[in-house]
């Protein structure tokens, strides 16, 4: 083990990338897999809910049109969770869901013609490719920004200086972000070389950084509403199929030089078991974040 050598949150993003979802040794990260047996889980079930309470469209005036900006839209899930909530109260809205990966851009548009027959002629959704740190929007356009899980993959300051532009003065930025998680386990071995390998988590991940940064970029933190949740071994497992992300970090931990191939290989081996067995667990908190362009 490479003392004093991690891997930094983009080693992992940029797995995720276009053209870069494909490891060295041919290993495909499933990104859309991935998020869909990640959205199936009752956390995240519940979390969508809390955002749709969160975001308040029922105080919005019956004649406004409501325009709203999903950054990083991913499978376009929550893009469609709010346009049926917008049906569902009658409410005019106009939402447009911004993604880099052109796969997640394929996956949402599709998800969007399975299901717009059903949404109100006044409710509007367009998914268009781009980058959030430097969006083709107008000054002042939004009423929302929403980000779900999409900030901590990005430089926070410059996507939060982005986010304030496009919003109207008052406009609020929704952000479902996790923060403070860690990994337990008995095995002390395992547990050595997972707090080795992965960045620094005394920050408190980037729920807890919003707290601090959105005041200093003019932003009203108005709520987070944390929830802390605890996922079993072998939960983990089932989030993982063929243990597909494990090796992916397993690869990336060889070839950024943090781990040997031994290493990495004991890690994988122990980290299966003691999910397998039930004797490790992921603590996590997730913060909804309800901020206001000042």
């Amino acid at each position: 083990m490479v003392e004093n050598k991690k891997l930094s949150t983009e080693d992992f993003s940029n797995v995720w990338k276009d053209e870069k979802n494909v490891l060295p040794s041919g290993l495909k990260l499933d990104l859309v897999e991935h998020l869909l047996r990640q959205r199936l889980s009752p956390e995240w079930v519940q979390a969508k809910q809390r955002v749709i309470q969160v975001m308040k469209l029922d105080q919005f005036d019956n004649n406004q049109e409501i325009k709203i900006l999903d950054i990083g839209c991913g499978l376009g899930i929550d893009l469609l969770l709010v346009a049926e909530e917008a049906t569902r109260l009658g409410k005019t809205l106009s939402i447009t869901g911004l993604d880099q990966n052109s796969t997640m851009i394929e996956e949402a548009k599709a998800l969007y013609t399975k299901q717009k027959d059903q949404l109100a002629p006044n409710v509007a959704v367009e998914i268009v490719r781009g980058d959030i740190l430097q969006m083709e929007f107008d000054d002042n356009t939004f009423d929302i920004v929403r980000s779900d899980i999409t900030l901590q993959h990005v430089d926070l300051s410059k996507a939060l200086v982005e986010i304030k532009r496009v919003l109207k003065v008052n406009g609020r930025l929704i952000a479902l972000e996790g923060g403070s998680g860690n990994l337990y386990s008995s095995d002390e071995a395992l547990i050595k070389t997972y707090d080795a390998v992965l960045p620094n988590r005394r920050d408190g991940g980037c729920g807890i950084r919003l707290q601090f940064l959105l005041p200093k970029l003019g932003f009203e933190v108005k709520d987070c509403n944390p929830t802390a949740f605890l996922q079993t071994g072998q939960f983990l497992a089932s989030q993982d199929k063929d243990w597909v992300k494990l090796k992916g970090m397993g690869e990336i931990s060889v070839s950024k030089g943090v781990l040997t191939e031994d290493e990495s290989q004991s890690f994988q081996k122990r980290y299966m078991e003691a999910c397998n067995t039930n004797q490790v667990l992921a603590a996590s908190i997730l913060f909804i974040i309800e901020a206001v362009k000042c």
